[in-house]
C-alpha cells in the first residue's frame, strides 16, 4: 500500500525513508521495487534514501551486500552517517570474508579529503570489529596489525576512552589472545558498562585465564549498582565458574538468574549443567536438563560431558540416546563427548562392540557408536581415533589399540600417540611407549610432558641411564616444563559483599 501511494504522485526522500523503515525485513524481490521507484524519482543519490537502501540491502546478508556497495558507490555527498552504514552493512552481511571489505573501505575513508570530519566513535568501533573479523577468517597477522593501527587512530581522535571504542579494543585484543592489552583498554574506561565486564570476563575465559575472570567477578559488586549483569553475564561466568571451581560464584548466577525470570535458553543452562556437574552436583545439573524448555545439542552435549567426566558412561550413552531419538542434528564435536564417556566408563563395547541396550535405536550393523559415526554423517577425524586409542588403553588392551592406530586411513597424529603412550605408561608396556614415543618426540618435540612421561617411564623400569638420556634431550632442546599450578577458591568471608549484589 505504502509502495503504491508513492507511485500515485510524486514523494520526496522521507517518505521513501519511511517506506523502507516500514520493510525492516523486505526480501529481495520487494526491495528491488522499491529501489526501481527510488530511481525512477531521481532520488537514488539523496543521502538518507541511499542509507535506507544500504542498510535494507545488507540485512539481506551476501544476496545484497554488493548491491548495498553499488549504492554507496554512486552516492556523490558521503557524510559519517553513510560511511557508517556501510560499515556496518559489512558487520552484519555474515560471511567473515566481507570484514576484509570493511578495513578496506575504512582504509578509503581515511585516504579521502573527508576523513578529519568523517570518522566519529561509531566508525572506529565497526572498524575494530571488522579487524577482529578479518584476523579470524585466516588474516591474523593483516587483522592484528589493522587493528592496532586503529586503535592507534583513536588515540589522535580522543575517542580511545569511549566506551563503545574500549569495549570494541577489549574483544579485538581478547579474540587475538593478547589479555594484557585487553585489561589495560578495560582499566582505561572509566564509565563501564556491562558490556565492558562481560567483554573482559568472556575474555579471560575464552584464553583459559579462569582465575583472573573470577577474581574480576568478585570485584565487580564493589562498583555499586549502576551496572547490572544481563543474560550475556552469566552465560561468559558459568564456564569460568566451572574450570575454577568456585562454587559460591555460580549459585550466586543461578538464584540471580531465577531471581529476574531469565529465560534459560541454550547457552544458560549448557552452562550450568557444566558449573553443577564441576562441582559434583550431578542430580541438580540432570534437573536443569529435564527442565530446559528447548534441549539442543549444547544442551545434550554438556550432560552428556557432565556424566562422563564422573565416570557414569551408562547414563551419557542414554543421553546420546535421548538426544538421537529426538531427531537433534549431532556433529563430530559431540561424538567426541560421546567417546570421551565411553573411555571413562569403560564401554569398551557400546563403542566397538554390540550392546544389546542399543538394539532399539540402531540396526544391528550400526550398533556402534564407533562404526555409526561414518552412518551419520560425521567424518571420523584424529581426535575420535585418540578417543578409541584411549578407550582400549584404559581397558588395557593395548594390542589392539595399536591395531587401531595402524589401520587408520591416514597418518596417526600426537593426539593419537599420546593416548597411546599415556595407555603404556598405565599398564607398564615399556617396548610400546618407546614406539609412542619415538613418534611424538617428532610430533610433538615441545611438549614436556611427553619427555615426563617416558623418563618416568624408565625410573619405573629401573633404566636410569635411558632416564637420564631422555631428560637431557629435553634440556638440550630448550623444553621446559611448566610450573606445576592449582585453583583453590579463595576466601569469600575477605569480600563482606561476596556476590549478593552486583
Amino acid at each position: 500500500m505504502a509502495l503504491a501511494a508513492c507511485k500515485r504522485r510524486r514523494r520526496d526522500s522521507y517518505d521513501y525513508v519511511s517506506l523502507l523503515q516500514s520493510h525492516s525485513h523486505p526480501d529481495a524481490r520487494r526491495l528491488a521495487q522499491i529501489h526501481s521507484r527510488v530511481v525512477t524519482s531521481g532520488l537514488e543519490r539523496d543521502r538518507f534514501v541511499a542509507a535506507g537502501l544500504i542498510a535494507r540491502y545488507a540485512a539481506l546478508g551476501r544476496a545484497g551486500v554488493a548491491a548495498a556497495r553499488q549504492v554507496f558507490d554512486r552516492t556523490p555527498h558521503r557524510d559519517t552517517f553513510l560511511w557508517n552504514v556501510m560499515l556496518q552493512g559489512y558487520a552484519r552481511a555474515g560471511p567473515p570474508s566481507y570484514a576484509r571489505e570493511a578495513v578496506a573501505l575504512f582504509a578509503r575513508m581515511r585516504a579521502s579529503t573527508q576523513a578529519p570530519e568523517v570518522a566519529n566513535r561509531y566508525t572506529y568501533t565497526f572498524a575494530i570489529k571488522a579487524c577482529a573479523a578479518a584476523a579470524d577468517d585466516g588474516a591474523e597477522a593483516a587483522g592484528r596489525a589493522a587493528g592496532r593501527a586503529v586503535h592507534a587512530l583513536t588515540v589522535g581522535a580522543g575517542v580511545h576512552h569511549d566506551v563503545f571504542v574500549c569495549n570494541a579494543l577489549v574483544a579485538f585484543y581478547a579474540g587475538r589472545s593478547d589479555v594484557a592489552a585487553a585489561r589495560k583498554v578495560f582499566d582505561g574506561v572509566a564509565a563501564k558498562d556491562v558490556v565492558s565486564w562481560n567483554s573482559m570476563i568472556a575474555g579471560y575465559a575464552q584464553n583459559g585465564h579462569s582465575d583472573k575472570a573470577v577474581a574480576l567477578l568478585r570485584s565487580v559488586p564493589r562498583r555499586g549498582a549502576t551496572c547490572r549483569p544481563d543474560h550475556v553475564t552469566l552465560v561468559a561466568m558459568l564456564p569460568v565458574c566451572a574450570a575454577a571451581a568456585a562454587v559460591r560464584e555460580g549459585l550466586w548466577a543461578h538464584s540471580y538468574a531465577v531471581k529476574n525470570a531469565f529465560l534459560v535458553d541454550d547457552a544458560l543452562a549448557s552452562g550450568l549443567i557444566a558449573m553443577y556437574a564441576a562441582c559434583g552436583r550431578l542430580d541438580t545439573a540432570r534437573a536443569i536438563f529435564d527442565r530446559a524448555p528447548c534441549r539442543s545439542l549444547a544442551t545434550h552435549s554438556a550432560m552428556i560431558q557432565a556424566y562422563g567426566s564422573h565416570g557414569h558412561g551408562v547414563e551419557a550413552l542414554n543421553v546420546f540416546r535421548l538426544m538421537l531419538a529426538s531427531g537433534v542434528a549431532h556433529d563430530g564435536v559431540c561424538f567426541v563427548t560421546v567417546l570421551s564417556a565411553c573411555a571413562h566408563g569403560g564401554l569398551v563395547d557400546d563403542v566397538l562392540g554390540y550392546p544389546s541396550t542399543w538394539r532399539m535405536i540402531w540396526s544391528p550393523a550400526k550398533l556402534r557408536v564407533f562404526d555409526a559415526m561414518g552412518g551419520h554423517g560425521v567424518e571420523k577425524r584424529q581426535v575420535h581415533y585418540a578417543c578409541v586409542v584411549d578407550l582400549l588403553g584404559r581397558a588395557g588392551q593395548l594390542t589392539r589399540a595399536l591395531g587401531v592406530v595402524e589401520s587408520m586411513p591416514f597418518e596417526p597424529g600426537k593426539d593419537v600417540w599420546g593416548a597411546l603412550l599415556s595407555a603404556c605408561r598405565l599398564h607398564g608396556d615399556m617396548e610400546l611407549a618407546e614406539r609412542a614415543a619415538e613418534r611424538l618426540l617428532v610430533l610433538d618435540p615441545g611438549n614436556a610432558g611427553r619427555y615426563a612421561a617416558l623418563a618416568q617411564m624408565y625410573d619405573d623400569a629401573g633404566r636410569w641411564a635411558d632416564a637420564s638420556r631422555v631428560r637431557r634431550l629435553m634440556r638440550d632442546r630448550g623444553v621446559n616444563k611448566p610450573l606445576a599450578s592449582s585453583i583453590v577458591e579463595g576466601n569469600m568471608d575477605k569480600n563482606p559483599q561476596g556476590s549478593q549484589d552486583f
